[in-house]
C-alpha cells in the first residue's frame, strides 16, 4: 500500500502513517517509531516551509511518500546512509555527509528517529 509518512507534532517520537490509496485514502491509518518505506520519494511544500520559517508555525511541510514495508518499535541494523531534514536551515532532505546535495528518493529505509535511515544504494540516495 502507498503511504505518506510525516513526523508526529503532538508525540514526536512517532510518525503518523496516511493512506495514499484504497478506501482509507487521505486518512491517517496508523502511528509507529519506525516505518519501513520502499521506493521512497521526500517531498517539501517550500511554501509552507516559508510559514513555518517566517512565522514560526509548527506544521507538517514535509513528508516521505513510498510503500509501507512494516512498523517497528526500534531501528533494525543495516541502515547505514541518514536522510534528514533541518527545517530552519534547508529546504530539502539531504545525506548528513554530504549536507550540500538535495536527496529527492531512496530505493528503501527506515524513518525513525528524526531521520530516514536507508542502505548504501545509488538511487537517489546523494551518492
Amino acid at each position: 500500500m502507498r503511504v505518506r509518512v510525516y513526523r508526529n507534532l503532538l508525540k514526536p517520537s512517532f510518525f503518523s502513517i496516511q493512506a495514499m490509496e484504497g478506501p482509507d485514502k487521505g486518512k491517517v491509518v496508523g502511528y509507529a517509531r519506525a516505518v519501513g518505506l520502499e521506493n521512497v520519494t521526500f517531498v517539501v511544500s517550500k511554501k509552507t516551509w516559508q510559514r513555518v520559517v517566517t512565522e514560526g508555525v509548527r506544521t507538517v511541510f514535509a513528508f516521505a511518500d513510498g510503500a509501507l514495508v512494516n512498523c517497528l518499535e526500534v531501528l533494525p541494523a543495516g541502515f547505514d546512509e541518514r536522510i534528514t531534514l533541518q527545517p530552519f536551515e534547508r529546504c530539502y532532505f539531504f545525506n548528513r555527509q554530504r549536507p550540500q546535495i538535495p536527496v529527492t528518493e531512496a530505493a528503501r529505509g527506515y524513518l525513525f528517529g528524526a531521520d530516514f535511515w536507508g542502505t548504501a544504494e545509488p538511487a537517489g540516495l546523494g551518492l
